[in-house]
């Protein structure tokens, strides 16, 4: 197979489109996911930890073709195999950062002058990276999202890897089915004896006890004011009936399990970043209808037209790279603003 993120293409994702320069690696990774090209996202994940560390320039024109710029693309397509095979033999992975020798020739200065602020911040893109990747499974599904998380954590140095405790409050909080009659208060003070209702799952014991009812109802808030932001004007009210007209299910779903406790949850990604992911998504796969929709949604979110114009070339330009990617009507039919 041949690559489809080279050296040069990896610069030109990061400094072709000034507008997106803190989110071209959320865009991109979006839009890998989606054309199930989840083997490139390791150079995007490797030139991000490295290139994000250097200061915002003003002009990016002169850096599409800079040699040291190019070259340190290059070394972080190398490491992303090198940690790959690392991976594979059980060998821990170490940091990844800039090597001395670029300091002198790279044309951008460092943001950062201690470990321990570029530890931290690279911990905070090491996640932001899971996350774009699993909101993706709104969008496109959960196998091509766990291929591309397993991909992600083969090449994810060992001091960032991801712990065992989620990011989202559980709304399940399995325990240990108690050994004898305890009464026990839930979260709406309602008493009842665990024994009773105790009952084994593949993530443990639960029992009426284990229900987050103050979780569920904060996530189905942030869902619904998630979707209002999105869809405003009555459009809101009409794009659900739609969906519950076309299966009462179909809306359930959504709101329950799609909006509430997944698009909405904004700690790593934001509304906004979270708008202009889905419109990535959601360009490779010819939907017009729903891409509309989230186009707005994105602009009512924060984001810009220029902006959205932009993921839509990148997107474009990595849908070329990939090959097989075609639209009904070609590119200009795609929805744009």
């Amino acid at each position: 197979m041949s690559s489809i993120i080279t050296a040069e293409r990896l610069v030109r994702l990061a400094y072709k489109y000034p507008r997106l320069h803190d989110v071209w690696y959320l865009i991109a990774t979006a839009c890998l996911t989606v054309v199930n090209q989840p083997q490139e996202i390791p150079k995007i994940y490797h030139f991000a930890l490295r290139q994000q560390l250097l200061v915002t320039p003003e002009e990016t024109e002169s850096l599409l073709t800079d040699r040291y710029l190019i070259q340190l693309a290059q070394d972080s397509i190398s490491s992303s195999k090198k940690y790959q095979d690392l991976t594979a033999v059980g060998v821990n992975l170490p940091d990844i950062l800039i090597p001395h020798n670029y300091y002198q020739n790279l044309p951008l200065k460092f943001k950062f002058g201690k470990n321990g602020d570029i530890n931290q911040f690279q911990d905070k893109l090491t996640s932001r990276f899971r996350e774009v990747i699993l909101k993706s499974i709104a969008l496109s599904g959960l196998p091509k999202a766990i291929n591309a998380l397993m991909i992600l954590k083969s090449v994810t140095p060992t001091n960032l890897k991801s712990g065992i405790t989620p990011e989202r409050p559980c709304i399940v909080r399995p325990g240990h089915i108690p050994s004898a009659n305890i009464i026990s208060e839930d979260l709406n003070g309602t008493k009842f004896d665990e024994n009773d209702t105790s009952i084994d799952t593949i993530d443990g014991p639960i029992s009426q006890a284990s229900i987050n009812v103050q979780q569920i109802t904060s996530d189905l808030v942030r869902g619904s004011k998630m979707w209002n932001s999105i869809y405003r004007n009555k459009i809101n009210t009409r794009v659900k009936n739609q969906m519950l007209t076309a299966y009462p299910d179909l809306w359930y779903f959504a709101y329950h399990n799609v909006y509430s406790p997944l698009l909405s949850f904004t700690k790593i990604i934001n509304a906004k970043e979270t708008s202009m992911c889905v419109v990535a998504c959601l360009i490779p796969q010819d939907v017009n209808p729903q891409l509309k929709g989230h186009l707005k949604g994105a602009i009512n979110n924060g984001a810009t037209k220029e902006e959205l114009n932009d993921i839509r070339s990148m997107v474009f330009d990595i849908c070329d790279w990939s090959g097989g990617i075609k639209w009904k009507g070609g590119k200009d039919a795609v929805a744009k603003l």
